[in-house]
């Protein structure tokens, strides 16, 4: 953020320290603020928080920043970002997501449940989402002087800026993992449904600015079409391509008998940033820049040693 003002970059920068879990923490952060894009959330990455730190990271914490928000009472729009985790729900093969679908639809009563946010992440996580997005949207339709606007986004890829962004068990994580020449050992079995993560941060600046947005709208921000979702062989494909020189790891051994058992690798997520695009003028990057973006930034910042082949 530093480097961009000296840039040459419109505007100015001051950094503020604050703490989701201590209310207050950003009162004077926001004075004067006309909008907030609230993006931070205790993750799971590395065992870092245990589910029930996931789940009231994101909504006691949200709450915390709401908070702020109405006290200083200049803010007009907050943009939250969500995750394609508070739209995906069961379903079958092929089905096409979009922002009408919550991840709370169609489950099972003991599975999606209050009880298990301690025993599973992942529903910790999902539950966390949706609960927020909702809690946002009620907040600002009670305050009425700000509307509150969701992104949700899927599989974030593209290039790092730090080698903090490469979190354990992180997407990225598991695709250097791949340049390194190990087998795939996410969603092998499924499609990496891609958005690049220049266009999720296009997206909130678009949405500050837009005037087609109202309280409670939310963007789904998975592939821009039937390119943006792979399975692990186009993966490997693409990436071979993007790095020749790189044995890039493939599909694991246990595709073998997944195949055996189900006959095809399961066709989901599928879903599409086509709402951003055409209410918003998103303007998407191609899969292989993403891709390939990807790579290259973890293999310039020294955290992945590719597996070169002799």
């Amino acid at each position: 953020l530093e480097a961009m003002t000296g840039e040459g970059q419109p505007g100015s920068l001051s950094l503020h320290e604050g703490n989701l879990l201590q209310e207050g923490s950003y009162d004077a952060a926001f004075l004067g603020c006309a909008a907030v894009i609230h993006s931070g959330t205790a993750m799971p990455y590395g065992a870092a928080n245990d589910p029930r730190q996931v789940y009231d990271g994101a909504v006691e914490g949200t709450a915390n920043v709401l908070g702020s928000v109405r006290r200083g009472g200049s803010v007009r729009r907050f943009v939250y970002t969500s995750s394609f985790a508070a739209i995906a729900h069961p379903a079958p093969p092929g089905t096409c997501f979009s922002e009408s679908d919550w991840a709370s639809d169609h489950q099972d009563p003991e599975v999606w449940s209050p009880e298990r946010i301690d025993e599973d992440g992942n529903v910790a996580y999902a539950m966390a989402k949706v609960d927020a997005e909702r809690l946002v949207n009620r907040v600002a339709a009670e305050d009425g002087r700000f509307d509150s606007i969701s992104v949700c986004p899927t599989v974030v890829l593209g290039p790092l800026l730090s080698p903090v962004h490469d979190l354990v068990f992180s997407w990225q994580w598991f695709l250097g993992r791949m340049l390194r020449g190990k087998p795939c050992q996410r969603r092998w079995e499924g499609l990496w449904n891609v958005v690049d993560v220049r266009d999720v941060g296009a997206t909130h600046a678009l949405i500050l600015a837009s005037e087609v947005c109202q309280n409670a709208s939310r963007y789904q921000l998975s592939a821009t079409d039937r390119s943006g979702e792979l399975d692990v062989y186009a993966l490997q494909a693409h990436l071979q391509k993007a790095f020749p020189e790189i044995e890039v790891g493939g599909a694991p051994e246990e595709m073998a008998a997944y195949l055996e058992k189900h006959g095809q690798i399961w066709d989901g997520p599928r879903g599409y940033c086509t709402r951003a695009r055409e209410e918003l003028g998103l303007e998407t990057h191609a899969i292989f820049d993403t891709l390939r973006s990807t790579g290259q930034s973890m293999i310039e910042l020294g955290v992945v040693e590719p597996a070169l082949r002799s």
